[in-house]
């Protein structure tokens, strides 16, 4: 384990009516839907 933060990203699938995994984001978090997110995870436990 790196102590680094990671970010799981699920989307739900209509037609499952299940969660499937669609990213793994270790330094970025960069998102277009369902809106745009964009976050530098290595900033976060910068002081």
């Amino acid at each position: 384990m790196s102590g680094k933060p990671t970010v799981y990203v699920y989307e739900l699938d209509p037609a499952t009516a299940a969660y499937a995994l669609t990213g793994i984001h270790h330094d970025r978090l960069t998102l277009t839907v369902p809106f745009a997110v964009d976050v530098d995870l290595t900033a976060i436990d910068r002081l």
